[in-house]
C-alpha cells in the first residue's frame, strides 16, 4: 500500500512533509558526513521515542522477548551479589515490584525486582538492575533454567524493511523525529513551524493513547506493591 508508512523512505518522505523540507535542503544536508544521515538519525530517535511512547500508554505485550538461560558472574563475598549481561538489544524489563520478569521455562516467577538505591539492604532472591547489568542479592538462589522477558528495543531502520510498528500509529514516529528536528537551528519555518510539529505530536500521541490498550476493561489504577524476600 503506498498509501500507508512502511520503511525508512517512506517515514523520510514524511518527515520532509512535516517539516517542508526536502532531502536536498542544504540546511539540513549541510553538515552530514553521509547522505541523510541527519535525516536517518531524526527518524531512528524518533522511532525508539515512539516506540517507548506506546509501551507507557499500555501497549505492554508488544516487542517482548524472553532471554536465554541466564548464566551469572561474580560472588557475593566480592561483588555484592552476582550479575549477568543485559542484552544488547534490552529496552526495560517486561515485568515491575508486583510482577517479576524473571521466571522458570515454565511461567512460574521468580524473585522480586528491587530498587537500585536500596541494593546494599537486599538478601535472597531479590534482582535489580544496574548499568548495563542485572544483578540478584546475596544469598540468591536462582536456577540454572532462569530465564528474563524484556522489551527490546527496535532495530535499525532500513529502506527495504517494514518497521516493527503497528501500522495506524507509524506517524507517531515521524512526528517524533519532527520533534527534535525542531529543536536544531535549520529548522526554515521558525517558530511557528516549530509550533505546529509540536501540535501534531500531541495529537498523534493521543491517537496513540487512546488505542494502545488492546481489551475492553477499563485502565486500572494499581497499588506498588512493597515486596522482597528479606532486606534490612
Amino acid at each position: 500500500m503506498a498509501d500507508v508508512l512502511t520503511d525508512r523512505a517512506s517515514l523520510a518522505r514524511g518527515f520532509y512533509r512535516l517539516t517542508a523540507t526536502s532531502n536536498t535542503n542544504p540546511a539540513l544536508i549541510e553538515h552530514d558526513s553521509t547522505s541523510l544521515e541527519a535525516v536517518y538519525q531524526f527518524l531512528q530517535y524518533g522511532l525508539w521515542d515512539a516506540q517507548e511512547y506506546m509501551i507507557d500508554s499500555g501497549m505492554t505485550d508488544r516487542w517482548v522477548t524472553t532471554s536465554s538461560a541466564l548464566s551469572f558472574s561474580g560472588a557475593d563475598s566480592t561483588d555484592g551479589g552476582r550479575y549477568v549481561s543485559l542484552p544488547s538489544d534490552f529496552l526495560r524489563l517486561a515485568g515491575d515490584e508486583k510482577r517479576s520478569a524473571l521466571r522458570y521455562p515454565t511461567g512460574q516467577r521468580w524473585g522480586v525486582l528491587g530498587d537500585f538505591d536500596d541494593r546494599h539492604r537486599y538478601r535472597g532472591n531479590v534482582y535489580w538492575l544496574q548499568n548495563e547489568k542485572l544483578w540478584v542479592a546475596p544469598g540468591a538462589s536462582p536456577p540454572s533454567t532462569l530465564v528474563m522477558d524484556y522489551h527490546h528495543q527496535l532495530a535499525t531502520l532500513a529502506d527495504s524493511t517494514t518497521v516493527d510498528f503497528p501500522t495506524q500509529h507509524r506517524a507517531l514516529i515521524v512526528a517524533y523525529a519532527a520533534e527534535r528536528a525542531s529543536n536544531d537551528a535549520w529548522l526554515p519555518g521558525g517558530m511557528e513551524q516549530a509550533a505546529m510539529i509540536s501540535a501534531n505530536l500531541l495529537k498523534r500521541q493521543r491517537e496513540a493513547k487512546r488505542r494502545a490498550r488492546r481489551t475492553d476493561g477499563p485502565k486500572k489504577m494499581k497499588r506498588r506493591a512493597s515486596a522482597g524476600t528479606h532486606w534490612w
